[in-house]
């Protein structure tokens, strides 16, 4: 069975990525795998696994008795489940090696996190996770933000630089869009108006169309100076419920807008689920 991976701090802001996980692996049939990362504490630099041999499976179950009671809270007796439900927290000094552990021993196909903590401390955590997952992960990342609510999906937003590993990212997103048959809005923002956007955009329009076959892609170029700006106020006027984008390993030319960093200053702001690629997972398998 497939698997989608959830991974939380505990806070309340990242409840919102939980439901939409929950959600999400009912709609697919998927197995959802909900971790936490921990460290056991230290004393002067030493482990206290030695005066304390049953500290490290005690603690263990602990943070799996945390991570059910944290489902529990918040999923409750109202909402389906999934029907292979896992919990399994694991100990790790590094909270993006754990997370990138545990999405590869369930080979997943999607790690959602919350953008958001309840508290500065927790914002810089969670929030400096989140965008080195977009880096780092072998799979898609989604980050929902505290707010967001799950529901259908009828438009989904693809901001592209008119790279073949642009391509590649579609075609993973339209196999989301399908399960809805939402409509795929793929946009260019420019702020050089002498640049043939337009042209450019006719030609990746073929591209797509050659290598995908779905006829709800839409195609259009978009005059800003402002990217980030112009995508929010995009997706907004458009009802979006979901935008997409792929973080560039290589820095590129100077004309490419989305280049790298650009995904998460968009996660940053964003006040929809952003599905993130990078060059390292569009060879992974999706749904």
């Amino acid at each position: 069975m497939k698997s989608i991976l959830y991974a939380t701090d505990f806070s309340m802001a990242s409840a919102s990525a939980l439901r939409y996980a929950n959600s999400l692996s009912v709609m697919l049939g998927m197995r959802l795998v909900i971790t936490h990362v921990y460290d056991l504490p230290t004393i002067l630099g030493t482990q206290l696994e030695a005066p304390f041999p049953d500290l490290r499976k005690d603690t263990g179950g602990h943070e799996r008795k945390k991570l059910i009671d944290f489902y529990e809270s918040i999923i409750g007796e109202t909402e389906t489940r999934p029907e292979d439900l896992v919990f399994e927290a694991v100990e790790n000094m590094s909270v993006l090696s754990g997370i990138i552990s545990k999405a590869t021993d369930w080979h997943v196909r999607m790690i959602i996190v919350g953008m958001k903590g309840e508290s500065v401390l927790k914002d810089l955590v969670m929030g400096s996770t989140a965008k080195k997952l977009i880096d780092k992960a072998p799979c898609p990342v989604l980050t929902v933000p505290s707010d967001h609510q799950f529901e259908k999906l009828t438009d989904l937003v693809y901001a592209t630089d008119f790279e073949v590993e642009d391509i590649k990212a579609l075609e993973k997103v339209v196999e989301l869009a399908k399960i809805w048959n939402a409509d795929i809005r793929v946009v260019h923002v420019t702020a050089d108006k002498s640049y043939a956007g337009n042209s450019q955009m006719e030609w990746f329009r073929e591209m797509v169309l050659t290598k995908i076959d779905y006829d709800r892609i839409h195609f259009e170029v978009l005059e800003s100076n402002n990217i980030i700006a112009s995508l929010e106020k995009y997706t907004e006027k458009q009802h979006a419920g979901m935008i997409a984008m792929l973080e560039r390993i290589h820095k590129g030319v100077p004309k490419k807008l989305f280049h790298r960093g650009r995904v998460k200053q968009m996660a940053s702001r964003n006040q929809l689920p952003l599905l993130s690629f990078n060059e390292r997972n569009l060879q992974a398998l999706f749904f």
